[in-house]
């Protein structure tokens, strides 16, 4: 754990049939210092969870019901994109393509090592980390994106399109001082020093 961040760690929620297996994974993740819950089906897990992030989950594939992979995919339906470890009996490929396209980011093979589990959810954790800072920076930078008023928006426009203060002047058949104005005045706004920076915050934001 120590190459984790130990800011916002997930809660991780463990889905298993089994009672002994499904308390094998509890007890691995609390030694892990994680938080944990468990669910005894994926109908629980469905019916408890609120979406709360950040979060990760160990599911079993086969389980009475709904099963592992179908889990994943109603995750992924309802727009719940958590990385997912999934544990399974024999791992054949139509099924692991599913669980991969669904958003499992590891698929490890019974009987499993604790060592093995533990790194799954070692990386499990480290995706959803890295997954909420950068939904973090995207919402940053539609916050600063939305600082600049229209005009403003219209030379910025310009700007990450590469073309120079002149050009951009006689496209919106302005004065070349009132563009390098409203230039300097964006670059203050959304607080970089260059249009390179510019550029990274639009893409970033990606507004309409």
């Amino acid at each position: 754990m120590s190459e984790l961040i130990l800011m916002h760690l997930p809660t991780i929620h463990v889905v298993d049939d089994d009672k002994e297996s499904r308390q094998v994974v509890v007890e691995l993740v609390r030694s892990m210092n994680l938080a944990v819950e468990s669910y005894e089906s994926a109908e629980d897990f469905i019916s408890r969870y609120n979406g709360k992030r950040p979060a990760c989950m160990v599911t079993d594939k086969k389980m009475p019901g709904m099963n592992g992979v179908e889990l994943i995919e109603r995750l992924r339906d309802m727009g719940i994109t958590i990385p997912i470890v999934m544990v399974t009996g024999f791992a054949d490929v139509p099924s692991t393509v599913r669980a991969i396209r669904g958003g499992a980011i590891t698929l490890i093979e019974k009987p499993c090592g604790q060592a093995e589990l533990r790194k799954g959810i070692e990386e499990a954790v480290q995706l959803e980390q890295e997954n909420l800072e950068k939904d973090r920076q995207v919402a940053e930078a539609k916050r600063l994106i939305g600082t600049l008023d229209d005009k403003e928006m219209d030379v910025a426009k310009l700007l990450v399109e590469g073309l120079a203060n002149k050009v951009i002047a006689s496209r919106l058949d302005s004065g070349l001082r009132t563009i390098e104005k409203r230039r300097s005045t964006i670059l203050k706004k959304l607080d970089v020093q260059s249009v390179a920076e510019l550029v990274q915050i639009w893409v970033l934001a990606n507004p309409c």
